[in-house]
This record gives structure tokens, C-alpha cells and sequence, in this order.
């Protein structure tokens, strides 16, 4: 799971005060709780160190973060193609990874 500090570089966020930081936790906390949604309450059990997982965490919590003073949230396109994409991977891969551990 990326750490905070990862989540301020991700952002580009060289000094994060107290507001800043609590927004950027906030959206942090979101992004990990919709992929575990998304993709499966146990998913850093099978795949604790993924970089596929470790991004799309990311991605979200960048989307949660940028649109948080907005009434609705949205990714452009290409990064919802991405994430889509990339949560139907960690579905798949989760699947296989439970059933070859059974």
C-alpha cells in the first residue's frame, strides 16, 4: 500500500500543513477502501507488494484529492480506461491466486 509520503510525491506536494496533510490522508484512506471494493477486501494479502495495485491506489487517491471541492468526481478518460483496465486485471489476478492457493 503506498505510504503517505508516496501519496504527497504522487501529488507533487514538496509541504504538506496540517490541512493539506489530513485532505491528502483522507483521499488516501477513500482510494484504498473503493479498490478493496472494487477489486477484494483481501487483495494485499495475495499481492502486498503489486506495483499494479500500488498504482491504481494511487490514481485514485489523485482523482479523490483534485476533485474533492467538486459536487461530482471524475477521471478523464484515459485514466478511467486505466483504472477500469487495471481493477479487471487485480480482480483476474486475485481469482487465479485464491484458486491456485485452495
Amino acid at each position: 500500500m503506498p505510504t503517505f509520503e508516496e501519496a504527497l510525491d504522487y501529488l507533487g506536494i514538496d509541504y504538506a500543513d496540517d490541512i493539506v496533510s489530513r485532505n491528502v490522508q483522507r483521499a488516501l484512506d477513500a482510494a484504498v477502501g473503493v479498490v478493496k471494493g472494487t477489486v477484494g477486501d483481501d487483495i494485499f494479502e495475495y499481492f502486498p507488494n503489486s506495483p499494479k495495485l500500488r498504482e491504481l491506489i494511487l490514481l485514485h487517491m489523485a482523482d479523490l484529492y483534485d476533485e474533492r471541492n467538486t459536487t461530482t468526481l471524475k477521471a478523464n478518460a484515459v485514466n478511467r480506461r486505466i483504472i477500469d483496465s487495471m481493477e479487471w486485471q487485480l480482480k483476474l489476478e486475485l481469482k487465479r491466486q485464491k484458486e491456485d492457493s485452495a
